[in-house]
């Protein structure tokens, strides 16, 4: 219990939210089924049989026994009944702009009367399935509507439908247009939403090539395009505009089947692992049932209306299951549980009242509820978004760790681990591109290399700890002194190399003969001896710019070591001292 007020707590912005959410459906529901002028007390009739010529043109309502029924409730009526009458009285007070009527059928032709006048005609009395799908009827009557009496003979072989109306309003021609552009206006908005979020998982799948989370998008996807098709299939605006209502109806009753599964299916992969096997039998029951549905469809058996009388009863129970399962996953562990936990809830409700509305007829509206759910899967999406950028951060940032690890590990193998300077593996490669340059760019190059004067004193004085200190100061020291133009490297025990790019011979031996005196002054009477070279073009090759650099280093022995020399000093190859 403790638990379960703390995740309501926690999810206190999202609860009212959806709170919101749900009272501007209630006054939407509200404000478009409330018509002041539509009378409340409705009389139904049935007639025996099927209904004949003189029977459509000579209606006359005093020939009927009329009853009264509880609208929208369909009337009570015999089994095999087809054909029935609604009929209102309107009431003589009403004013005079009151000349028009507004209402909707689902699957059932339709014959209007003013008093015993027939004044309109949808779908053929002589063919019982000839009308599919929900027709919208709006009705001029050309003339003053009070105290006559309204009648619709409903035709259908569709015994669950026959005497169910969606709606029935009367009023002026302006008002129930405003109604209607209200509810379209309320659909397409639903409609650009849900593309909305389509265009933002796809951006989401494609700029970022998202891998972990590629199917609970696809399924979301899934999910959003089948509530399009639902959408445009549950309202009237796309059978007025582009005609055809039986196709729109189809297309509403397959994505009715569809929708939960790829809701079901988005749960299995947030919730916890200990309800997924559950999830799947939930996943495999709506299959089943889509999968049976088709086919009697096929058959010509109508299994998608007709199987809606255990539809709905599964969808119920089934998505108090799938709330229960995300509502008990840890949400720390699995957040976008708390965000599908508020979008099943909200489509359980609003679904449930649809149900109510259109399949047992115990309402009516103009306006389905279950669009208003759309607006609950707005935080689910961008929860999702949001968390694969965070993922996308963290991957990022340990990329980097890896990264900078990796360079570490590798500056390791390259470089001296007493001195930092490169090892004499990278001078191969160094003199390689450093030349390259030179030969393609034009640019200057030079080479040096140097050692410690009597370094074996050093150790033999100093110990090997004072000599491993000595080098490494003499590395501190040269790291300091040098930029990007220039590679150091730890040739072996107390030699070091240098190489330098824009510099050429003279200005090689002005570098060293300042790092030579700047060592000498910090190293408290240890020296160095540098020879300097420089590369000559493409025909100078490695071999041959160390060898004079080795010249000009025991040209430098010569002068009483502490001392740089370059390789001009060097002409002939001295003997050896």
């Amino acid at each position: 219990m403790t638990k379960f007020f703390h995740n309501i707590w926690d999810s206190r912005v999202l609860l009212l939210c959806g709170a919101l959410i749900a009272a501007l459906a209630a006054h939407t529901w509200q404000t478009l089924s409330h018509a002041p002028y539509t009378p409340t007390h409705l009389q139904y009739a049935v007639l025996e049989g099927e209904p004949e010529y003189k029977d459509i043109i000579s209606f006359d309502p005093a020939h009927f026994d009329w009853q009264p029924y509880d609208y929208p409730i369909p009337p009570p009526m015999p089994p095999g009944t087809t054909t029935v009458y609604l009929s209102w009285q309107i009431p003589a007070t009403i004013p005079l702009f009151v000349d028009h009527v507004l209402f909707t059928t689902t699957n059932q032709d339709a014959y209007v009367y003013l008093d015993n006048e027939l004044i309109y005609i949808h779908g053929d009395w002589s063919d019982l399935t000839d009308s599919r799908g929900r027709t919208l009827h709006f009705l001029h009557v050309d003339e003053d509507l009070a105290g006559k009496r309204v009648t619709i003979m409903l035709h259908t072989g569709y015994a669950n439908w026959l005497g169910s109306l969606d709606y029935f309003l009367i009023g002026s021609e302006k008002s129930l247009i405003r109604k209607i552009s209200t509810a379209d206006a309320i659909y397409i908005a639903s409609l650009s939403i849900a593309l909305s979020l389509i265009v933002f998982l796809v951006m989401d799948l494609v700029w970022r090539d998202i891998r972990t989370r590629r199917k609970i998008q696809v399924y979301l996807i899934a999910f959003l395009v089948s509530f399009i098709l639902w959408t445009a299939g549950i309202s009237s605006f796309f059978p007025r505009l582009l005609g055809i209502p039986e196709l729109w109806w189809e297309l509403h009753l397959m994505m009715l089947y569809i929708m939960p599964i790829t809701f079901a299916k988005i749960t299995q992969e947030i919730t916890a692992p200990q309800y997924k096997k559950a999830v799947r039998v939930v996943i495999i029951a709506y299959a089943s049932l889509f999968a049976i549905a088709t086919i009697l469809e096929i058959c010509g058996l109508d299994g998608y209306m007709n199987l809606l009388f255990l539809f709905y009863p599964i969808l119920l129970v089934s998505c108090l299951a799938l709330i229960y399962m995300l509502f008990r996953s840890d949400w720390s562990q699995y957040p976008a549980c708390r965000y599908g936990v508020i979008a099943m809830l909200s489509l359980t409700i609003f679904v449930g009242i649809d149900a109510l509305h259109w399949e047992y007829h115990l309402l009516a509206s103009m306006l389905s509820t279950t669009i208003f759910s759309i607006y609950a899967v707005i935080p689910f999406v961008f929860f999702l978004i949001r968390e694969q950028m965070q993922m996308d951060a963290q991957l990022a940032q340990q990329n980097e760790v890896l990264a900078r690890e990796l360079q570490e590990s590798q500056d390791e193998a390259s470089r001296d681990f007493l001195t930092g300077a490169f090892n004499r593996h990278q001078l191969a490669d160094g003199i390689t591109k450093y030349g390259s340059l030179a030969n393609t760019r034009g640019f200057n190059f030079s080479f040096a290399i140097f050692d410690v004067d009597h370094f074996k004193e050093v150790n033999d004085t100093r110990g090997h700890l004072g000599g491993d200190r000595v080098l490494k100061q003499i590395a501190d020291t040269v790291h300091a002194h040098i930029d990007r133009r220039h590679i150091f490297i730890r040739y072996g025990g107390d030699e070091f190399v240098l190489l330098a790019l824009h510099h050429n011979l003279k200005e090689m031996v002005a570098f060293c003969d300042a790092l030579r005196q700047t060592l000498a002054e910090t190293l408290d009477g240890v020296t160095l001896s540098f020879g300097v070279s420089t590369w000559h073009g493409e025909a100078d090759h490695m071999a041959a710019l160390m060898e004079r650099a080795d010249r000009a280093l025991y040209r430098s022995k010569e002068k009483g070591r502490n001392a740089v020399s370059g390789e001009d000093e060097c002409l002939e190859e001295p003997e050896t001292v």
